[in-house]
């Protein structure tokens, strides 16, 4: 079957979304425990290497053998999904840091710009603190870092996802029920 551009970018959204989803749930999870928690890091790195490649193998599997669906297009289409999943992530971390987090991350800026005092001036120390403080809870900056942050994130992933997900080109093989018949090709 020939993958559309509707096609193409509705796939890109659902599994973008989930995978915003599942990411967001599994962060809200490593931001309630207290303990040591580079295994949750780990599992959650795993679970969305996992989620990128079978979303990416399940796109690559619609495409007609004759088209395949190449590296390049599983990297387009892992890029395509890491803006879904940064705008979901994005919109997750506003709201934790907003509503869920904020002592902490109050705390995490005192930590940050304490050791920074000695190092500016009183007036770059204010204007320094006072922008690090908006930044952190301004949603529309933290969903552009999402956005960046995934499209970084997943483009390395999907560096190596892709490889194992694409589906070569097959020029020659048949014509599919699905695919409309070219000249030449036997009936």
């Amino acid at each position: 079957m020939e993958i559309t551009k509707k096609m193409f970018w509705t796939e890109a959204m659902k599994g973008g979304s989930i995978i915003g989803l599942v990411t967001a749930s599994l962060q809200l999870v490593r931001l309630s425990f207290a303990a040591p928690r580079s295994w949750i890091e780990w599992v959650s790195i795993l679970v969305f290497a996992l989620l990128l490649y079978g979303f990416t193998r399940r796109m690559a599997g619609r495409a007609s053998a004759r088209d395949g669906f190449p590296y390049n297009r599983c990297m387009g289409f892992v890029m395509a999904m890491m803006l879904f999943t940064g705008v979901i992530m994005g919109v997750a971390t506003a709201l934790m840091y907003n509503f869920l987090v904020r002592d902490a991350v109050v705390m995490s800026i005192d930590t940050i710009m304490g050791e920074m005092r000695g190092l500016l001036t009183q007036d770059q120390f204010d204007t320094t603190y006072d922008s690090l403080y908006r930044a952190m809870f301004n949603p529309l900056l933290l969903v552009v870092a999402g956005v960046i942050t995934y499209l970084v994130q997943g483009g390395l992933i999907g560096l190596f996802t892709s490889a194992v997900a694409q589906r070569k080109p097959e020029p020659f093989a048949p014509a599919g029920e699905d695919e409309p018949k070219r000249d030449g090709d036997a009936a």
